[in-house]
């Protein structure tokens, strides 16, 4: 399989939520920093970004699709079947530093599902996707 230069990429409302909350939290946890912080994820984003417009199947697979626990399962149903509503067979997992990002994908495809930080327990979907 030959994956494309430049992938198509789009964000998923729950996405944007999730990187818009971390700035928030970034100001709860220490105002004096929170913006920078804030800059250097976003810079971190663009970099993922970039690296996803290459190589859409980037980064590993979605570790919670295995999950035991009710609510596991539940969640990775849900995911499933979001991705799977907009068309993207593949889930998948790339870490950019401290938070990882959640993608759906084809060979020409990527949608940004949501970003959480590595000690969240969960990601958050939103119903509506683009």
């Amino acid at each position: 399989m030959v994956f494309p230069v430049n992938a198509r990429l789009q964000a998923a409302h729950s996405f944007v939520r999730d990187v818009r909350s971390a700035h928030a939290f970034f100001i709860e946890q220490d105002p004096a920093s929170a913006d920078e912080r804030y800059e250097l994820l976003l810079q971190r984003l663009q970099e993922a970004r970039g690296h996803l417009r290459w190589n859409p199947a980037a980064g590993r697979p979605a570790r919670f699709l295995q999950a035991q626990s009710t609510q596991g399962r539940v969640l990775a149903a849900r995911a499933m079947a979001l991705a799977a509503a907009h068309g993207f067979p593949h889930l998948r997992e790339l870490v950019v530093k401290r938070h990882v990002l959640l993608c759906a994908h084809d060979e020409n495809r990527v949608l940004l599902l949501a970003l959480k930080h590595e000690r969240q327990l969960m990601f958050k979907f939103d119903q509506d996707l683009p």
